[in-house]
């Protein structure tokens, strides 16, 4: 089962009117959605997650509908823009769509999203693994000349 729906992809642009002869199925759009899903799934398996065996949160659905209503909001403009001359304020949307889809896709690939699905993700973690200091810093505002050491370049040096 995808993340989004037809409805979701089609309801995004407005100038698009489903079910009309000669207008792109309902069966192609759910394509799209389910080539969206498995990216995003594959994407995600890459970092240790698989949101399909989760009992996903509001906000992890909601995150992964959007992302997948993206990327075939996209495909579903593609196949538009091929079939029929569109306003330049109707691509524009779609664009926007695009560019949010390749967006996020880039940051679930460096893993910027884990923390939505895991608490022990660790790529956001900016602190040391351990505390202490090292070196020099083994005795705050001492300098190398108050050691007694004659150093090129020391902390705290003014030059």
């Amino acid at each position: 089962m995808s993340y989004c729906t037809v409805d979701d992809v089609a309801s995004a642009l407005p100038f698009f009117q489903r079910n009309q002869p000669g207008s792109i199925s309902d069966a192609q759009i759910q394509g799209w959605i389910d080539d969206r899903k498995a990216r995003i799934r594959a994407a995600l398996l890459a970092r240790g997650i698989d949101p399909d065996a989760l009992t996903l949160s509001t906000d992890q659905a909601n995150w992964l509908r959007a992302l997948n209503r993206d990327g075939a909001i996209a495909d579903l403009y593609d196949a538009l823009a091929g079939a029929s001359h569109l306003q330049p304020s109707e691509a524009a949307i779609a664009g926007r769509h695009a560019r949010a889809y390749e967006g996020l896709m880039a940051e679930v690939t460096q893993g910027l999203h884990d923390r939505l699905f895991s608490t022990l993700a660790k790529t956001l973690d900016i602190k040391p693994g351990l505390a202490g200091t090292g070196g020099a810093e083994t005795r705050p505002g001492e300098t190398a000349d108050d050691r007694g050491e004659n150093r090129s370049f020391s902390k705290d040096q003014v030059f």
